[in-house]
């Protein structure tokens, strides 16, 4: 089994950005910018389990994660 092809794209202003999997027969995301979301949901369709947490910003700054 080969592994999938996974391209960022995006164009020389930055202003718009494109996320595929198999040249988007798997998976595509595009937008202004690629958010947490779209890759969770890249990295669910590759058949990785992603648990997203949230935090405070004190935890977050005091490295309790």
């Amino acid at each position: 089994m080969s592994k999938p092809l996974i391209e960022l794209i995006n164009c020389g202003s930055g202003d718009w950005s494109i996320l595929r999997v198999n040249q988007g027969k798997d998976f595509e995301a595009t937008g202004h910018s690629i958010n947490n979301f779209q890759w969770i949901m890249l990295l669910n369709s590759l058949g990785y389990e992603v648990e997203e947490k949230k935090i405070s910003d004190e935890d977050m700054e005091a490295g309790n994660y």
